[in-house]
């Protein structure tokens, strides 16, 4: 039912933008519409991204993510949330091109339920996973609301809180982190051929 792939192409990678402003202006109130008139839901980290796209059967987008990578302006939630002391200065031995951050994850209304999230998830999870490792990134950011961080372990991607919850695109969220690895291992049985 679904297909996820890598856009390298300008006008999709638009697309992706424009989907991202109707879900995260129109109808899930995350950002202010004026701060994009032109309908494109865009930031300063899109340059240093990886876009991945879900299409559905009629192939319409269903969802889609971004994973940031050796970004020298830093990642969104490292740069956006406070994050405890401790945590921060364990991340001072990584290089930029060691880490990165999934973001813009959005899916479409109708797609939400809990089976259809999960088929989506997995896809995301494996597309960006292979790419993690290939890139070499030991790991990455997240800024995730406390019922989407559930979801998200259910479906083995161990994210930790690095950080309080704190109000982040009109959401209390934390600041938090995966490692690479521990995806991978958590997930043999998808990666192995591909990874091990």
């Amino acid at each position: 039912m679904f297909k996820c792939i890598e856009v390298k192409d300008p006008e999709m990678i638009k697309e992706i933008y424009r989907f991202r402003y109707k879900i995260a202006c129109e109808e899930d109130d995350i950002f202010d519409k004026s701060g994009f008139p032109d309908g494109l839901e865009t930031d300063m980290y899109d340059s240093y991204s990886f876009h991945y796209v879900i299409f559905d059967n009629k192939k319409n987008i269903a969802a889609c993510v971004r994973l940031v990578n050796n970004c020298s302006k830093g990642y969104p939630a490292y740069n956006a949330l406070k994050i405890f002391p401790k945590e921060k200065k364990k991340l001072y031995s990584y290089s930029y091109s060691e880490m990165g951050e999934l973001s813009r994850i959005f899916i479409k209304k109708e797609y939400r339920g809990m089976k259809s999230s999960k088929k989506i998830i997995e896809l995301l999870k494996y597309s960006t996973g292979i790419k993690m490792k290939e890139l070499g990134i030991v790991c990455s950011f997240g800024a995730l609301e406390e019922s989407f961080m559930r979801l998200l372990h259910i479906l083995k991607m161990p994210y930790k809180p690095i950080g309080p919850y704190q109000m982040y695109g009109n959401r209390l969220r934390a600041p938090c982190i995966m490692y690479t690895d521990e995806l991978i291992e958590l997930n043999k049985e998808m990666f192995f051929e591909t990874v091990c």
